[in-house]
């Protein structure tokens, strides 16, 4: 099998198991289409090609933000990056999408070392690594704390081989392979999302049964 072939195979696989997943969630939540946030990287174009796959004309809305538009968000936000306020933009417009799901394409290194998790409900590309998503896409993003993290320990290919190694294979010593500024930045990068990743959502729980905390029907 050629390694074109082999790719599309992969995506074709890909599109059955997350198109699975997104006709459950809209199910679920009452929702016949997908909004998908697209900031123009690889990731949203390949989440687009396999949601499109998967459930079919008209049930992917790309929601972007133009350069234009941004500077009215920036006005009276002090600090906030030209970059942070399109995220919140096409984060705001993909949940005001009528009947539709919002979605985050970010890959699954980004998710991890990019921080606080997102607020979207789905990740359709959340567990491929950004290499995976690279041999797919033809290239691969993440927030730029994330990046830097990733070229401090040697690349992509070795930061997601230890972040496998750690997360999959549960190997304590899986960051002890990279250089000491690598494995740093790594443990930095986790850490600064760890909160959000084993708290998603905080309840104080002041009954018998508390939204958040309990099964709640």
């Amino acid at each position: 099998m050629t390694e074109s072939a082999a790719s599309g195979a992969r995506e074709r696989r890909l599109a059955e198991i997350v198109g699975a997943v997104a006709r459950r969630l809209l199910a679920d939540r009452d929702a016949s289409r997908i909004a998908l946030l697209d900031d123009g990287g690889p990731e949203a174009a390949l989440a687009a090609r396999i949601l499109g796959a998967a459930l079919g004309p008209g049930a992917v809305v790309r929601v972007t933000a133009e350069e234009g538009e941004v500077e009215p968000v920036l006005h009276g936000v002090r600090g906030a990056t030209p970059a942070e306020a399109a995220t919140e933009l096409r984060r705001m417009r993909a949940r005001l999408v009528p009947a539709a799901l919002p979605a985050n394409p970010a890959n699954k290194t980004a998710l991890l070392l990019g921080g606080e998790l997102p607020p979207e409900p789905f990740f359709p590309l959340g567990d491929l690594w950004a290499g995976e998503v690279a041999a797919l896409a033809g290239g691969w993003s993440a927030p730029d704390a994330a990046r830097r993290a990733i070229e401090r320990a040697g690349g992509v290919e070795k930061a997601d081989d230890a972040l496998r190694r750690l997360v999959d294979r549960r190997d304590p010593a899986a960051l002890d392979g990279l250089r000491p500024a690598g494995a740093k930045a790594l443990r930095a990068a986790l850490a600064r999302g760890r909160a959000s990743r084993v708290h998603p959502r905080v309840v104080p729980k002041l009954g018998a049964r508390t939204l958040g905390v309990d099964l709640f029907e």
